[in-house]
């Protein structure tokens, strides 16, 4: 009992160490901010904020990256350079409200930086506010006709709420612009959905998920094929599916037992 007490105590105090380093240096380095910017301009100040926000931007400290923006803006609050990098931290920092403030800000005070429109499209998109989302993609892509990330945006809203149509001709584009495997799996699954007579294959990937599909589209016509495009995929389901539909059930059992229980269950 005496040893459990001693490790737990000991455990607790490395901890209590760790956070009481953490705090030390982070005391320390406000300090020596405060030191460096005594002397400097208004202007060199803001400057300065701003390269040290950049670089924690950069590392992903999000929670770094926005104090010292904070502290730029708070120099200069109509600052839209300044606004733009609170708006992308808080984005990134998943800190959706303050994103959206900082980025109307942004707008607000001049600023017509393509980032802004794709990053509001981003966070409405995020809360499943599709209207608000694509009113921001499609400035973007006003903004910049073969701009990757606003192009996709638009076609993963047209795509979650149904609009597969849209969605695909969006997709198509994209595809022209960077052709990728996510893109080609995309437009195949939506034009699937719509019941696409044309011949999906020119969509294959070397995707796992480019498997699944390739069974799904030869389930109609021929579901040996299917299977075994179900099975080199390691789809446990779909293959039971397969199985059912040509009556064997053994198989179709076997498949089911391998999805719930890891393994085959003996009769």
């Amino acid at each position: 009992m005496k040893k459990v007490v001693f490790v737990i105590f000991n455990f607790a105090f490395l901890i209590f160490n760790c956070l009481y380093s953490d705090m030390e240096k982070t005391a320390e380095e406000k300090a020596a901010i405060r030191y460096t910017t005594t002397a400097k301009s208004k202007k060199e100040k803001i400057d300065f904020y701003i390269s040290k926000g950049d670089e924690r931007l950069l590392r992903g400290e999000y929670s770094y990256a926005i104090d010292y923006y904070n502290e730029a803006a708070n120099l200069k609050k109509k600052n839209p350079s300044v606004l733009l990098r609170l708006g992308e931290s808080y984005r990134l920092a998943d800190m959706k409200e303050e994103a959206i403030e900082s980025y109307d800000k942004a707008l607000k005070y001049g600023s017509k930086d393509i980032r802004i429109f794709i990053g509001l499209g981003i966070v409405y998109k995020s809360k499943y506010l599709y209207e608000q989302a694509e009113e921001f993609y499609r400035k973007a892509s006003e903004l910049e006709k073969n701009n990757i990330l606003a192009l996709t945006g638009l076609a993963d809203i047209y795509s979650e709420q149904g609009k597969y149509p849209q969605a695909i001709e969006l997709y198509e584009k994209v595809l022209s612009i960077s052709p990728t495997d996510e893109v080609k799996l995309k437009i195949a699954m939506l034009s699937i959905l719509i019941d696409y007579d044309g011949d999906v294959k020119q969509y294959n990937t070397a995707l796992a998920d480019s498997k699944i599909l390739k069974g799904y589209v030869n389930f109609k016509k021929n579901p040996d094929n299917a299977i075994s495009d179900f099975i080199s995929a390691d789809e446990y389901f779909l293959r039971a599916v397969a199985y059912l539909s040509k009556n064997d059930l053994s198989n179709a059992k076997k498949s089911l037992d391998i999805l719930i229980n890891g393994k085959e269950e003996s009769l």
